[in-house]
């Protein structure tokens, strides 16, 4: 959230009232608490938040690490939403395992608007 560009938000959605509240204590103590909002609620509940709050193509980078059986409703969602900027960056964990098929399917598609780089790591 530092190397944010002035102006800038970083918005995370988190499910859980409980990890919301610790990630907000860790923001406040390592100061960083005035650049990052915490929204909670589902993925599917909150995105249209960021159409209503910050506009049309404004949201340059996503990184999907909740249940990967969701990615592609939430892609989907982002898409029709027109919420993602021109370029953004879409990012995803665990896709392989335990897995985000319909989501893998939707990126890689090579008549689609993605360009796609997968990258193993060990957990």
């Amino acid at each position: 959230s530092q190397c944010l560009p002035p102006g800038s938000r970083l918005v995370t959605i988190e499910v859980d009232p409980y990890h919301a509240a610790i990630s907000r204590s860790v923001l406040e103590m390592s100061g960083l608490a005035h650049l990052v909002e915490i929204w909670i609620g589902h993925s599917e509940h909150v995105i249209p938040r960021l159409s209503s709050q910050f506009g049309s193509h404004s949201t340059n980078a996503i990184f999907f690490d909740q249940r990967g059986t969701r990615y592609h409703e939430d892609l989907e969602l982002l898409e029709r939403l027109h919420i993602l900027a021109h370029g953004a960056l879409v990012c995803a964990d665990n896709v392989v395992r335990p897995g985000a098929p319909e989501f893998m399917w939707r990126v890689c598609d090579p008549r689609g608007c993605y360009e796609t780089q997968a990258i193993a790591h060990r957990d």
